[in-house]
């Protein structure tokens, strides 16, 4: 849209914007925007090396294994009496057992 600017295209707005708010407001602005960012850095340094040495000082967690016990075993139902063995005797006859 604009084109690529160039060194004297760079002056003219440095020498406009030097007009409008004068040398000593942008001196100013340098030394605050300089200062904000060196705080900046301290703080993020200060905030890695905290958490670096609270990574070195807490231990890992332990965990600790559960065993959980097995499951009673299901009730015994009551069971029917067993079947009489058939009669394999030739001399009897083969008649059920009822009691």
């Amino acid at each position: 849209m604009f084109g690529s600017l160039g060194a004297p295209e760079l002056i003219i707005i440095a020498l406009v914007i030097v007009l409008i708010f004068g040398v000593g407001k942008i001196s100013g602005l340098g030394r605050e925007l300089g200062t904000s960012i060196k705080e900046f850095r301290r703080a993020v340094k200060d905030e890695d090396e905290a958490a670096r040495q609270q990574q070195t000082a807490a231990p890992p967690p332990q965990y600790q294994q559960t065993v959980q016990a097995p499951p009673p075993p299901p009730p015994v139902a009551a069971q029917p009496p067993a079947a009489a063995p058939p009669n394999n005797d030739p001399n009897k006859p083969n008649t059920p057992n009822v009691f």
